[in-house]
């Protein structure tokens, strides 16, 4: 079994359902799902509703990771309780999650919307109370692409099997499963021209199912522009101009291009489109064609990865089309890194990239340092832009996505683009405000200008959108200054809402990880409440010996690098405690605790308890539920005076405390939970000289 460095088990990803609550399957908290998408002049707003509702006897959290269009700006979240309407505000990250995890220990319902990576979100409904429903709103701006047919945009639902390690935690990574089917109703408006999904012309809102990305074309759509107000009440001034096809003149520059081309065997997959090719297919038609249109002087290299990286030859001018013959038929991995680094080597400063996407490959912070620019197009309906739209970001370059099997018009496009050199972003600051920006975004230049007559109304979807475009123009602080003032949600900052009014829920809600469904997966589920079930994180079980020579039951989350504990509980340390008692007292309990295991066995040890489903029982020191091991070394710490002595003093269970050491020292979310709950009003320093990982190693062996 392959182990990421994340504690991933490839190849689970798709193996089904993980049941919890002794063996049976939880349902999908998920279960309503409507898309809204209105274009203008070819820019799109989106509005996604989902309905949450929790069908089992006790609190949950729902959460959903999910894809988001790379070049796609949330500019808003709402959510509606028993009829009342909760606006996210935007805050700093670090700042949301505490506020989003303050209001779950407090009981109350919260909803969290973050960036894991730019183009993967994840969506938490935290404290939903048995019962209930609630109603979660998110709206998000996004340009189309310019397109022979009209312009023409993608929003991703779902992603493929993705090949490599998941640079995500595994509470955030994106999860699917064949065995459900998630429906949404689509509804499209247009201002000019007709929309047309899969072929076909859009009339009443349809229904679809969520296993491919939607591809949306407005025939007799344009572009041009937009109106609307900044945070501050200047007015903005937005147009849209798409660059144009890549027989035009296209500008002066000759192509010097590096083309390289994903041979994986996911690209053996059948491409949407009336002709039945597969991606690899697609993608040698479309370069065959346009490379035989490019001019004179443009000189094209030919690259091809799979698992290796090989150079196809170079030409020159229309010559360059004979070069395609070469290309190999699909097979092996998608090794994206070292295919850009094997290119980079050989001199390239522009490089095009053609693949499916469906790679973890984590390109950008070796790669973006580099001179050279790279752009790519995405194949697929399963394609995930986040990590090679990451590195297009970084160096400059722009992501292309290939309408259905139709390469060679996504090609086109892409390379007039490409003839347009110079940063992805310029414009001027005054006064620490963006005056014009120029951003090129997917074959559409879009110029954003502010001006100085102020509006007394709020600030729109247009003017956080422009916002967004102007972000990498400002320094750190400013950009999290600006991103907060328009409500973005950004790498910087996340949507947070909480239901102060609410009734507060009793105990520690249970975690249900939504899937999403499986790319390609049309099977019609049977009207049973159990087969449409939520899933824990997928995690493979396996022995592994302890220093005994026992065997421990593990999951792959163990196999990871675990940090220090460290800033966790930054809310129990402001205050709160019982103020007469200092940083001696804690002391005053006796040395601290022995160490009957290193940490890092306390972790593989602990490393399948769920902290959640097990918390209050294990609050109120029942540990029935725990293996032989674990629970004859919470006995074993309970009795341990320095414990002992901090749990009668306070009125702690003392295998409570025990365990809220242990969740401590594996520092992963859920047991941040368990931890303060344990030492809930006490400060930090009331307690931090017992955490485990300030242990002695062992001299010898198990004191039991």
């Amino acid at each position: 079994m392959d182990i990421t460095a994340f504690g991933h088990a490839l190849g689970t990803v798709h193996d089904g359902l993980t049941v919890f609550r002794d063996g049976q399957p939880a349902p999908v908290p998920l279960v309503d799902t409507a898309i809204s998408v209105a274009v203008v002049a070819g820019l799109a707003t989106v509005t996604t509703r989902r309905r949450f509702r929790n069908a089992e006897a006790l609190p949950i959290e729902a959460v959903l990771t999910l894809p988001v269009g790379f070049d796609a700006v949330v500019t808003g979240l709402r959510a509606v309780v028993d009829g009342r309407v909760l606006q996210a505000v935007a805050k700093p990250k670090h700042e949301a999650r505490d506020d989003y995890e303050g209001a779950l220990d407090a009981g109350k319902l919260a909803v969290l919307h973050e960036e894991v990576l730019r183009g993967v979100h994840a969506l938490s409904v935290g404290n939903l109370a048995a019962g209930a429903e609630v109603e979660v709103e998110l709206t998000a701006v996004m340009p189309l692409s310019p397109a022979v047919g009209g312009p023409w945009m993608r929003l991703p639902v779902t992603v493929g099997q993705l090949y490599g390690a998941s640079p995500l935690a595994p509470v955030d990574d994106l999860t699917a499963s064949a065995q459900l089917r998630h429906m949404a109703r689509l509804s499209v408006t247009v201002d000019a021209g007709q929309a047309m999904l899969r072929g076909q012309a859009l009339g009443e809102a349809v229904e679809i199912a969520l296993d491919a990305a939607i591809e949306l074309q407005v025939q007799g759509g344009g572009f041009g522009l937009h109106h609307g107000i900044a945070a501050d009440g200047r007015q903005v001034r937005l147009d849209l101009r798409p660059l144009g096809g890549h027989a035009a003149a296209g500008g002066p520059d000759r192509l010097d291009l590096a083309v390289l081309v994903d041979r994986s065997g996911s690209t053996d997959s059948r491409a949407s489109g009336p002709r039945g090719l597969t991606l690899w297919e697609a993608m040698r038609d479309g370069l065959r064609l346009e490379l035989g249109r490019v001019r004179a002087a443009d000189r094209i290299a030919l690259w091809q990865f799979g698992t290796r990286c090989t150079p196809l030859g170079a030409a020159t001018g229309p010559a360059a089309a004979g070069l395609v013959q070469a290309l190999a038929p699909p097979d092996g991995g998608t090794e994206l890194a070292e295919a850009v680094r094997a290119v980079l080597r050989s001199g390239a400063s522009d490089i095009l990239v053609l693949t499916d996407g469906q790679t973890w490959a984590h390109t950008v912070d070796e790669l973006a340092a580099s001179k050279a620019r790279v752009s790519a197009i995405l194949v697929g309906a399963g394609s995930l832009d986040a990590n090679i739209g990451q590195l297009c970001a970084m160096t400059g370059g722009q992501l292309f996505y290939a309408a259905g099997d139709d390469v060679a018009a996504s090609l086109s496009l892409a390379l007039s683009a490409l003839r347009r050199k110079g940063a992805a972003v310029t414009g001027t600051l005054e006064d620490g405000a963006a005056t014009r920006i120029v951003a090129l975004r997917g074959g559409v230049e879009i110029v954003a200008e502010w001006s100085d007559a102020m509006e007394l109304r709020p600030c729109d979807a247009i003017g956080r959108y422009a916002a967004a475009l102007s972000l990498p123009l400002f320094p750190a602080d400013g950009a999290e200054a600006l991103a907060r003032a328009h409500g973005l949600c950004t790498h910087r900052t996340s949507l947070i809402l909480v239901d102060v009014a609410g009734v507060a829920v009793e105990g520690m809600a249970q975690q249900r990880k939504v899937p999403l469904m499986q790319s390609g997966a049309r099977v019609m589920m049977q009207e049973r409440a159990d087969i449409a079930c939520s899933m824990d994180v997928a995690y493979e079980s396996y022995d592994l010996p302890d220093r005994m020579g026992r065997s421990l039951s593990l999951r792959s989350e163990s196999i990871r690098p675990m940090p220090r504990p460290s800033g966790h509980f930054s809310q129990a340390s402001e205050g709160g405690g019982r103020g007469r008692f200092d940083h001696d007292a804690v002391q005053s309990f006796g040395p601290p605790p022995a160490a009957p295991l290193p940490p890092e066995e306390i972790r593989d040890l602990f490393a399948t308890l769920r902290w959640d489903v097990l918390g209050d029982r294990l609050l109120a020191g029942d540990l029935s539920d725990l293996s032989g091991p674990q629970a004859a070394l919470v006995r074993h710490l309970a009795q341990d005076p320095a414990i002992l002595g901090f749990s009668r003093h306070f009125g702690r269970e003392p295998s409570a405390v025990a365990l809220g050491l242990v969740a401590d020292l594996i520092g992963d979310r859920l047991g941040g939970r368990y931890v303060r709950r344990v030492f809930r009003d006490l400060p930090l320093r009331m307690w931090e000289d017992l955490r485990l990982w300030r242990m002695k190693p062992p001299s010898g062996g198990h004191p039991w």
